[in-house]
């Protein structure tokens, strides 16, 4: 019995040492635990920076090719760039500063004005994204550099030229934006204050001529080039001065296919000659435009005759940037046109597409925003539908001029709430389930008599275009008309498309 404290005593020993390392391992645990989470935290902030500043460097390097495009046409000012790549908007922003307050302020005040409605704009792309089943992240930057001139008798011309880029999204076409100062008190000055009204038509002649006789641009020249370049277009309202020149800015896709770029059209200062307010007032000579004949379209000059075949190319659920650009080039060839039934969202995604659409002549529709079947909607489904795409059509500068209801559906309540005449079609080349170049030529053959009908397509694929290559030529042989589907109505049953109306098969036969 006297031995049983020893074994108690032998027996706890041990099971107290080992309490006394498990709470030293619990300490050091701890400690090892809390230092790691200051790491990583540490870490987390330090990947964060290097993120941003790897962010920041790639916008730079990005920005240099936008930047080199004036490196030789900046000459009034000393160039700042700013550079902040961040989310969501990002900017790489280069202005002149040139140490004089009045002026440096309302150049400020203009790029402060210019990323207030780009943020504007790129705010409400994010809630239309977000409101989709799967919205994206995404960032928009806005890229800016400039032109800048000083004239001896010290009128300062800044011309910026701005790019927005939704990324993962869309690019907008690179847009000019001019600004005239008395570079002494750094007041705005417009045309009025720098002409009289004669210069435009000056301009506007110029402008033609040297466009048309150019020898790359005078064979690539989109359809509507003229109007672009009357003298009360828009495009004759802003303007750069030098003491030899004033310049002209044309936008990408205005007037010439986006691989030319937005254009600077130096014109010499002679060609103004009476036209300065400086200069002795002259009294303009009376020209008479010749009538254009009966048929032909303000747009494109194409003559259209009412007692000759005709028919309509359409193409739905664009656009494509390769499949409708495919096409484009096609009826560009042939200086042909056809029908675009354009849905929103891809709108928004291609607006580039669609401008080139619109300026080679072609019509462009809504065939919804995305493809819902419309006689399945109530009435303020489609309106809020309608309010969409429009919003999209908006974005690209193009407003749609018809509809084609998704699937040829319609009803009471599609007439009444949507805005535009409403068109289906009377051929159906079945593209979409066949793929193949041949069987789309069949169809369109196995109809026989195609004056006055609307041949069905998609611009989504690729053999589609393949086809149209072969079509547009075959019924130029023919004796075809190609015309836009507002075009057939209006020439072939002398009337204006009504809002609301169904022109559908019957009508088209």
């Amino acid at each position: 019995m006297a031995e049983a404290p020893q074994t108690k005593d032998v027996i706890c020993t041990p099971i107290t040492a080992k309490r006394s390392d498990r709470m030293k391992k619990h300490r050091i645990l701890a400690a090892f635990t809390a230092c790691t989470l200051l790491a990583l935290t540490a870490f987390g902030s330090f990947t964060e920076a290097a993120a941003a500043d790897s962010r920041t460097a790639a916008l730079t390097t990005q920005a240099e090719s936008y930047f080199n495009f004036h490196k030789d046409t900046q000459h009034f000012g000393e160039a700042k760039t700013y550079v902040s790549a961040k989310e969501p908007f990002s900017y790489a922003v280069q202005y002149p500063v040139t140490n004089q307050a009045a002026l440096d302020e309302q150049i400020i005040k203009t790029l402060k004005t210019k990323a207030d409605a780009f943020e504007a704009a790129y705010t409400k792309a994010a809630e239309e994204k977000a409101e989709e089943k799967t919205p994206s992240k995404y960032t928009g930057t806005l890229i800016i550099g400039y032109d800048s001139y000083i004239t001896k008798d010290n009128i300062a011309s800044v011309s910026f030229l701005e790019t927005r880029k939704i990324d993962g999204a869309y690019t907008e076409p690179a847009s000019w934006s001019t600004y005239l100062f008395d570079a002494t008190t750094g007041k705005t000055l417009t045309a009025a204050d720098i002409f009289r009204d004669s210069y435009r038509q000056k301009a506007s002649a110029y402008a033609l001529d040297y466009f048309q006789k150019h020898e790359t641009y005078g064979k690539q020249l989109f359809g509507n080039y003229k109007a672009l370049l009357a003298p009360e277009s828009d495009v004759f309202s802003t303007f750069a001065l030098t003491d030899d020149s004033v310049i002209f800015y044309i936008d990408k896709y205005e007037i010439l296919p986006g691989k030319c770029g937005a254009i600077r059209l130096e014109t010499p200062r002679e060609v103004f000659k009476g036209s300065f307010l400086t200069d002795p007032e002259e009294v303009p000579p009376v020209v008479e435009e010749p009538a254009q004949p009966e048929g032909t379209t303000e747009e494109t000059g194409r003559v259209i005759d009412p007692n000759k075949p005709m028919v309509a190319l359409t193409y739905d659920d664009g656009p494509s940037p390769t499949a409708t650009n495919a096409i484009l080039d096609v009826l560009e060839k042939y200086n042909a046109v056809a029908t675009f039934y354009d849905v929103g969202y891809r709108v928004a995604q291609y607006p580039d597409v669609v401008k080139r659409e619109a300026a080679l002549g072609c019509e462009v529709g809504s065939h919804s925003y995305d493809h819902k079947d419309f006689k399945k909607l109530s009435a303020s489904q489609i309106q809020a539908d309608v309010k969409q795409v429009n919003a999209a059509f908006a974005k690209a500068g193009v407003k749609p001029t018809s509809f084609r209801p998704p699937y040829g559906n319609t009803n009471a309540t599609v007439q009444a709430n949507v805005p535009l005449p409403i068109v289906t079609w009377s051929v159906d080349t079945l593209d979409w389930k066949t793929r193949n170049v041949d069987s789309i030529l069949k169809e369109v053959k196995a109809a026989g008599n195609l004056d006055g009908k609307v041949i069905l397509m998609h611009g989504i694929y690729d053999t589609t275009a393949q086809a149209t290559a072969k079509l547009v030529p075959m019924l130029q042989e023919q004796g075809y008309q190609l015309v836009t589907v507002s075009e057939l109505i209006q020439y072939k049953h002398n009337e204006t498309p009504k809002a609301g109306k169904v022109y559908g098969y019957s009508y088209f036969q």
